[in-house]
């Protein structure tokens, strides 16, 4: 007979070791009740409710589909913000050269967004954005990685696709982007994601050995 615990245990690491980045997605949207499944996923996730207080609305989501108006302002802001993130950076290089090695990287990816828009936002089905209540000590961002990831396997178990939008975090102090969303500005800690079905199966992970990256304390 089979043990109904070891079983879903068995399903769990089957959704934790298929969990993908996807980064390309096909042209077919998700029916509206797959995401809020996954929305609910995230619900469930752990908040800092010491943080946060008594307040029962600790975390809100706003679902952007492509193609509207919305979408696209969304867009336009991002692509603004990473233009500004990469000036920035270049005038420390001028003055810092030697932190090119350090922070080269991450301007070339802003620069694939000052030019190519932000993966996930107009390119996938859905942009989804996370709002977390702050707090003291201000631990929103935290949460909203329990969210996320929450999202991410209820995705993968769906048959969906998931990216990061992390370049969202950076538009917590945005007007015009929190207009979007109908927040104002300072209450709330924001990150984001893109869902959609992926456009091609996903290649393999490759992990270490957990005996290589364990160490038991004495």
């Amino acid at each position: 007979m089979v043990d109904p615990i070891d079983n879903q245990c068995k399903t769990l690491d089957e959704i934790l070791e298929s969990r993908r980045t996807v980064r390309v997605f096909n042209k077919e949207i998700p029916a509206r009740e797959t995401v809020e499944q996954i929305l609910r996923s995230g619900l469930q996730a752990p908040y800092a409710a010491q943080a946060v207080g008594e307040s029962t609305v600790f975390r809100r989501f706003f679902v952007f589909e492509n193609g509207t108006e919305s979408i696209k302002t969304a867009e336009k802001l991002m692509k603004q913000k990473a233009e500004e993130g990469l000036n920035h950076f270049k005038g420390i290089l001028k003055e810092q050269p030697m932190l090119e090695q350090r922070v080269g990287p991450f301007m070339q990816r802003l620069q694939l967004f000052v030019d190519n828009g932000v993966i996930g936002v107009g390119t996938a089905p859905y942009y989804i954005v996370v709002a977390e209540l702050r707090g003291i000590p201000p631990v929103e961002q935290e949460s909203i990685a329990h969210c996320m990831e929450n999202m991410w396997l209820k995705a993968t178990e769906l048959g969906l696709g998931f990216q990061l939008v992390s370049l969202t975090s950076q538009m917590s102090e945005n007007e015009e982007f929190l207009n979007l969303l109908g927040i104002p500005k300072g209450p709330y800690g924001i990150n984001g994601c893109a869902i959609g079905y992926p456009a091609a199966e996903m290649s393999k992970v490759v992990r270490p050995e957990l005996k290589d990256v364990i160490q038991w304390i004495d």
